[in-house]
């Protein structure tokens, strides 16, 4: 099936005046209007054709913008990409990169705030007093398009009612049928080509990994035989296990429960530690802190495997060749079991808020519109239509430029990264479509194992509610004792320590977890569906 017009998942978009503003998401077609040359444009296309893309030079405004990201890799909005972003919308962009993960927290309290916040951290945002609802900005600039889907509405809307921002990386279910080729991104799991064909090793099954470790560990003795990315762990296996990696899953009967009841988990615990009792993996990473610790010693050609994400094998390979060396990761591009599952339950995660402090609310305004809309989440993510991407038949990207590249590729024209901020999950998942690197074979083969619901993803915890707290106590609780299970000194002990874990979580308040979530999800997942119903 051709895929439709991508306006069927984006916010619809519209320009208005200078300041230019894209519409919000819907299901249905955007207004077309017909260009003397007879091609059909969107009324934000024709807005910025008029003005030729650029503002009037007499009144620019600049908006601050702070990303509650201490890893975010441009710190400056500059750039052709932002730069045209600039143009288009006729306002100048001053960036702030969160030094670290209290910034946000003391911005919030003094109340000294810039005009925008990218942040994850609802909690803090989605206040009437810290930031503006958007469901009321629509009513304040009826004249600015900004028309928002009903399933985006509801799945960022906050225990008042009101919703403040679009979480990225959603998209309602009814957006991927648009499309043939959809790529799901997540964790991975690379080898050494080099060694693994000179051992004749292969990966059809996880039990291929167990014989390739052993392998490796015999032939290379001074070779750590497998790492792993400090934030992504052991996510790869887990998926391959079918073992969800926090938060509610829904059991059998439709109740919820958290995800440390869940019966395959301690196979999973017990694997990892098998793995470290028999030397595969090095007491050393599990102190790493930062991803950049793994890179280098993967990049330093001392390493046979590495657990990560599944971008990160290219990534690599570019570092590695831009050392001079000659040797490549293959990443695993198939699922290993036939248990896997891709638990996708976001509803939304980081998103643009306009703070009380801001100082231009309209310009701020039309700004999220046009970012949210296609035309400008597509310039973000992808770069300049035919300068940095053409687009096919069917309404896929082909890139100029590696759009896995790293950063030498991507920063000097600003690519890529400023789309995190705003970005659907349709955006990210066509994006690649016509690629056929290492990356993009992964993504197009676990978009089979993908199981999405939402709406676990919407109960959310009120700030300094007894739900909050216990969920704090729980995610410090397991980070610390799952370290005690991986590194164990017998299996006796690992399972111990698995079992000292689950109690200490139901110590700390478990079943109010469990007990929240199941006054919530019923009703919440009545109105989600009751909302997808009427949009198809």
């Amino acid at each position: 099936m051709k895929c439709k017009k991508v306006l069927a998942v984006l916010l619809t978009a519209a320009m208005t005046m200078s300041l230019a503003a894209c519409g919000g998401s819907q299901e249905t077609q955007n207004e077309v209007s017909t260009t003397g040359g007879g091609k059909e444009t969107t009324a934000a296309e024709a807005s910025v054709q008029e003005t030729d893309g650029r503002a009037d030079a007499g009144d620019v405004p600049t908006l601050t913008l702070f990303v509650d990201e201490t890893w975010w890799p441009y710190d400056k909005w500059e750039g052709a990409v932002p730069e045209e972003f600039e143009k288009r919308l006729g306002v100048n962009i001053e960036v702030t990169r969160a030094a670290d993960n209290n910034q946000l927290s003391l911005m919030v309290a003094s109340g000294d705030m810039p005009d925008i916040i990218c942040s994850g951290r609802y909690q803090y945002l989605a206040d009437s007093q810290v930031c503006y609802p958007l469901d009321e900005l629509h009513e304040t600039y009826p004249e600015v398009a900004f028309e928002v889907d009903p399933v985006y509405q509801f799945v960022n809307k906050a225990a008042d009612d009101h919703y403040y921002t679009i979480g990225c990386g959603f998209s309602p279910s009814g957006a991927y049928s648009e499309y043939d080729k959809i790529l799901t991104e997540g964790p991975g799991f690379m080898y050494r080509t080099d060694i693994a064909e000179e051992l004749g090793l292969e990966f059809k099954t996880l039990d291929d990994l167990d014989a390739a470790f052993e392998k490796v560990a015999q032939s290379y003795p001074d070779y750590t035989v497998c790492s792993f990315n400090c934030a992504h762990k052991f996510n790869w296996l887990m998926q391959q296990m079918g073992v969800k990696n926090g938060g509610f899953y829904e059991a059998e009967d439709g109740s919820l429960k958290w995800w440390l009841r869940q019966d395959k988990l301690l196979d999973f615990y017990k694997k990892v530690n098998e793995w470290y009792r028999k030397g595969y993996l090095s007491a050393e990473n599990f102190a790493y802190q930062s991803e950049d610790e793994t890179k280098e010693i993967c990049v330093g050609g001392k390493v046979f495997a590495n657990f990560g994400y599944d971008n990160h094998a290219d990534n690599y390979n570019t570092a590695i060749a831009a050392n001079g060396d000659d040797f490549t990761f293959s990443l695993v591009t198939s699922e290993l079991s036939d248990d896997c599952v891709a638990y996708d339950t976001g509803c939304g995660g980081r998103g643009l808020y306009i703070t009380r402090s801001c100082k231009d609310v309209e310009a701020a305004y039309k700004l999220l519109a046009y970012a949210y809309g296609e035309e400008g989440m597509k310039l973000l993510m992808w770069g300049i239509e035919g300068e940095d991407y053409t687009v096919d038949s069917e309404g896929y990207p082909d890139f100029t430029y590696d759009f896995q590249g790293d950063n030498t590729v991507l920063q000097p024209r600003g690519l890529k990264y400023w789309g995190w901020l705003v970005h659907n999950a349709i955006v990210t998942s066509i994006a690649e479509a016509n690629s056929e690197s290492q990356t993009a074979q992964d993504r197009k083969n676990l978009t089979a194992y993908v199981k999405r619901n939402p709406v676990i993803g919407m109960i959310r915890f009120v700030t300094d509610s007894d739900e909050a707290n216990i969920n704090a106590k729980l995610d410090e609780m397991v980070k610390n004792q799952q370290t005690n299970i991986f590194m164990a000194e017998t299996e006796e002990a690992c399972e111990e320590a698995f079992r000292e874990m689950v109690q200490q979580a139901e110590q700390i308040g478990m079943d109010r977890l469990e007990e929240f979530g199941n006054q919530n999800y019923p009703e919440l997942k009545k109105q989600y569906d009751e909302i997808i119903a009427k949009a198809e």
